[in-house]
């Protein structure tokens, strides 16, 4: 199931993205004859108004059909047939469309979920096979003291076990239902940290809300502060201080990464985080990508004139092949990743 809602998730991001441009195209009067999710046969097909919605077989895209693009059409409602600014409107609303939708995300997560302030002495859940587990500590319990010394909050927890090795017998104090109880046992060892000792209780976490306004600022500084690191990651990737084989993450990753995170309960975080991704990926200077059609655009403003059909074709060929080359490598690098048990997203 997570599985599912992670792939549900990345086809929501490729449906924004492509409703940014035909949303645009209409608007400044391009004819969209057909909206499609998807690529190959198509399942589903239905007319609304003038644009035909189509949902494909091979979910690994989308595409707004504009008319004018590719199909040699001329005239009004067509694409070239608009100013630079208008085609340069419509194929920026993509990537804008992304970026708008990870806002919308970041600001929902801050206004719902909200934002992780602390811990408390609250058990929130138990860890199979650990002393808490087999001594009979539950979701609910409060703890109240380790070995006779008092615990107010989860920082003073952690700071008396921390003190403690694995095979050390320890005895707990904690609240159940206005009744107190003793719990004795053996700590185990954290196999997260070998040599320190583990109870094996996770703890209830206090979250901080915030109103509208405040979310969507914070979801943009949480932005901004992204794009600066994600620049500065590509920065060492260039540079080669990071590994591109280890830090790539293609289709396969992203789907297992992001059913992972459904588990967890973080998915609208990551799937911002795509989202974002997804803007800056397709602003890349390459065709096919949106970012190359701007480049063009903004060549045509240079010279003066039109960059001719055929010039573009072949320079969207070899993008195409760049950008096949990369995903068949990301491919590889998942498939590898998930054989020889290296995670999809390195340690740091």
């Amino acid at each position: 199931m997570t599985i599912v809602v992670s792939i549900l998730g990345l086809i929501l991001l490729i449906v924004i993205h492509e409703l940014g441009h035909m949303l645009t195209a209409k608007a400044v009067g391009v004819r969209v004859p057909e909206f499609g999710v998807g690529f190959g046969p198509a399942l589903f097909k239905k007319k609304f108004g003038k644009t035909i919605y189509s949902f494909r077989i091979i979910l690994l895209g989308g595409f707004a059909k504009m008319a004018g693009m590719g199909d040699g059409e001329t005239g009004p409602g067509t694409y070239y047939e608009k100013s630079a600014w208008r085609r340069a409107a419509i194929i920026f609303a993509g990537p804008f469309a992304n970026f708008l939708a990870a806002v919308v995300i970041l600001a929902g997560v801050f206004m719902f979920s909200g934002v992780i302030t602390g811990a408390t002495n609250e058990v929130r859940a138990v860890e199979p096979g650990s002393m808490a587990a087999a001594e009979g500590v539950q979701a609910g319990d409060r703890i109240v003291a380790v070995d006779g010394e008092s615990v107010g909050t989860w920082e003073d927890f952690t700071s008396v076990v921390a003190e403690k090795r694995p095979g050390d017998e320890t005895v707990l104090a904690v609240e159940r239902g206005g009744e107190r109880l003793t719990i004795e046992g053996t700590l185990g060892e954290n196999p997260d940290s070998p040599g320190n000792a583990l109870v094996g209780v996770s703890p209830e976490l206090v979250r901080e809300t915030y109103g509208p306004l405040e979310s969507v600022w914070l979801a943009l500084e949480q932005i901004g502060r992204i794009l600066v690191a994600l620049g500065g990651f590509v920065g060492q990737l260039v540079t080669g201080q990071e590994s591109f084989y280890d830090n790539v993450t293609g289709p396969v990753g992203i789907v297992s990464v992001s059913s992972e995170s459904v588990s967890q309960g973080i998915y609208p975080v990551l799937l911002a985080f795509i989202s974002l991704n997804l803007a800056v990926f397709n602003l890349l200077p390459v065709l096919p990508l949106d970012g190359g059609h701007l480049l063009f655009i903004a060549l045509e403003k240079v010279f003066r004139r039109p960059i001719s059909e055929e010039t573009m074709n072949r320079v969207a060929l070899l993008g195409l092949m760049l950008v096949l080359t990369l995903f068949l490598f990301a491919t590889y690098a998942d498939l590898s990743k998930i054989f020889t048990g290296q995670p999809f997203i390195p340690d740091q």
